[in-house]
């Protein structure tokens, strides 16, 4: 069963179920059916004409562009039931931007069994489109839904673009378990808090990001919250301590994945805390492996044009247990004066002083060392640099001693909820 046909289900069995809130706005099962069906490729879309189609009658590119998420969401479904292949441009995407992305999928081609396409998130460079079949998403949908206890009483809240695959793929599952979605496009956490007791909000998917702003604007209890999903960054003790106060019937649960690959390890909050830099161990049917520090994942769910056996040169060891230690990407390393120093491990040790509350590395040149690095901060009211800096002068060796710390009121975040650091190195090289 495909997705159009899961959803032409729920029309026909469940026509009045919720399937979306948007901020206010309530959608039916039936109402998303009879907008995807009927809805126009606008001029909010651009089209790429593949002449070179092979072994496939999808012969059409959809860019959606967008920055409505109802608008996003309809139309890429709508494109997957007209057989066009739909990718959703990131927001910050203008009109020249995407116009030259369309001339490289045009001249670069599209994989013969490809449904629709990707786009990294761009973090560490220009946003590159990655094509998927539909089937690597959809057969995964039962494995991950058990997982993660999504089903059809699920109300679960994310906030974000579809365009970022965290998203669309927890969306589309929810949609295939037959839940409802509820999101907003607001960035304020206390909007979030509203929705989320508004309506009984059972699941929340964010990133560690956006769970530290709930944290910090929520003033009452979640008591409706059985379930945070997150995906691995940052994740301190001190942070799933404050989740468990706000949400105190909630079970945590991290995941590790990637967009080339889909989801690949799991685990809950307690075995994150017992196991200091876990990502858990693999979900169901996926295998990992590791080769000279090299994470190697087994699955066949994964993009188009790759092998069952791949890496994203992501780092890490796997104990005696099967649980995969993860130590960040290959090259996420300051070599200082010949010194290594991990940066994921490093945040991680930093996020754990008291008073920290987010913190992130960035890495820099140094005439004498080769490299060093700084540290941005979000301090704790009353909390200052130098108590800080004191802490780590206590606890570690001078050579892992940050050149400098810099207190801001927050961290940048890209539009998928990870910290800017490109925008980190811009502001330290202005002075």
């Amino acid at each position: 069963m495909t997705i159009i046909e899961r959803l032409r289900q729920y029309k026909e069995l469940e026509p009045h179920k919720i399937a979306l809130i948007i901020d206010d706005t309530k959608y039916t099962y039936s109402e998303l059916y009879d907008a995807i069906l009927s809805i126009d490729i606008d001029d909010t879309s651009h089209i790429v004409n593949l002449t070179e189609a092979k072994e496939s009658v999808k012969n059409k590119v959809l860019l959606i562009q967008s920055q409505s998420f109802l608008e996003q969401l309809v139309q890429w479904l709508g494109a997957l039931y007209r057989c066009y292949i739909p990718m959703v441009c990131h927001n910050e995407m203008d009109i020249d931007y995407v116009e030259k992305l369309g001339l490289v999928i045009a001249s670069e081609g599209v994989p013969p069994l490809a449904d629709f396409g990707v786009l990294t998130s761009g973090t560490t460079g220009r946003p590159k489109p990655l094509w998927r079949k539909e089937e690597s998403w959809r057969e995964f949908f039962d494995i991950q839904n058990n997982i993660f206890h999504i089903n059809e009483d699920t109300k679960i809240f994310l906030q974000g673009s579809f365009s970022f695959t965290g998203v669309s793929n927890m969306v589309v599952a929810v949609l295939w378990a037959g839940g409802t979605i509820v999101t907003t496009s607001s960035l304020r956490a206390t909007r979030w808090i509203e929705l989320l007791e508004r309506y009984k909000v059972d699941h929340i998917y964010a990133l560690p990001t956006k769970l530290r702003l709930l944290v910090r604007h929520c003033k009452c209890k979640l008591s409706a919250i059985n379930y945070i999903i997150a995906g691995s960054q940052v994740l301190d003790r001190h942070l799933m301590e404050q989740l468990q106060q706000l949400c105190p019937n909630m079970e945590f649960i991290l995941y590790y994945g990637a967009s080339e690959l889909n989801y690949i390890t799991y685990c809950t909050g307690k075995e994150l805390l017992d196991r200091e830099g876990t990502v858990g161990r693999p979900f169901p049917s996926v295998q990992i492996d590791e080769n000279k520090g090299i994470i190697y994942v087994t699955t066949k769910y994964h993009i188009e044009g790759i092998s069952d056996t791949y890496t994203v040169n992501d780092c890490g060891y796997i104990d005696t247990e099967g649980y995969l230690m993860f130590t960040g990407r290959q090259g996420d390393v300051v070599n200082k004066g010949g010194y290594k120093i991990s940066i994921p491990s490093m945040e991680t040790y930093l996020q754990s002083i008291d008073g920290v509350s987010e913190v992130a590395i960035i890495d820099i040149i140094d005439d004498v060392k080769g490299e060093d690095f700084v540290a941005y901060m979000v301090l704790e009211d009353n909390v200052l640099v130098a108590d800080v800096m004191e802490t780590i002068r206590h606890h570690r060796p001078s050579i892992e001693w940050p050149k400098s710390i810099h207190s801001i009121p927050m961290l940048p975040l890209t539009e998928c909820s990870k910290v800017d650091k490109r925008k980190l190195k811009e502001w330290y090289n202005k002075g």
